[in-house]
């Protein structure tokens, strides 16, 4: 975890060497977003992924958070061209936003500096409306990523907390494990 402030300096530094990973493309193709869905970005850095889906959300919105106040300044510098993109400061456990606000959430490359993890699975599924989907994106091994046996322990986690439909897949040497907010829809 890195528990170390973000300076100014260190924001636009990251912010210019990682502008737009692949994986901003990834998370959001995974997502599966439509038109109106609402959108959090737990961890957004300078908001790349938040952008690319603000262009698809176009009837929603995609929003962004991040504990560094510079990383949140230099993603909203960036976004201004989006109107339905907003960045807020705040961290995974205590997410800045009401409860059921958002239909798809994910964290991508974050997960592993969150400093409870518990407290930030249950927050993200505090976020979210009943049926939405939350994602994590973490790089496939040890180091700032998560083992297949961390990977488990995330599912059983998820699963303890009440995410319903958790599922673990690899794709282009990522980790995602998702799961569904709220009950199972019993009518069918």
């Amino acid at each position: 975890m890195d528990t170390k402030p973000w300076t100014g300096f260190r924001a636009r530094i990251y912010s210019v060497i990682w502008r737009s990973p692949k994986t901003n493309s990834l998370v959001v193709r995974l997502a599966g977003l439509s038109a109106s869905d609402r959108v959090l970005d737990i961890g957004c850095g300078p908001g790349a992924a938040v952008r690319k889906a603000a262009a698809i959300v176009v009837d929603g919105e995609a929003a962004g958070v991040d504990r560094s106040e510079p990383m949140v300044d230099i993603a909203r510098r960036r976004s201004r061209r989006f109107p339905n993109a907003r960045f807020e400061v705040g961290s995974a456990e205590s997410l800045p936003f009401a409860d059921g606000s958002f239909t798809v959430v994910w964290t991508a490359h974050s997960f592993h500096h969150w400093e409870d993890r518990d407290a930030g699975l249950a927050e993200m599924l505090r976020v979210l409306a009943d049926g939405g989907r939350g994602l994590i994106l973490e790089t496939d091994g040890k180091k700032h990523g998560l083992t297949d046996s961390a990977s488990a322990a995330v599912v059983a986690d998820m699963e303890r907390l009440g995410f319903r439909d958790v599922a673990v897949e690899k794709v282009d040497k990522q980790v995602i494990i998702s799961g569904v907010c709220g009950s199972p829809n019993l009518s069918t």
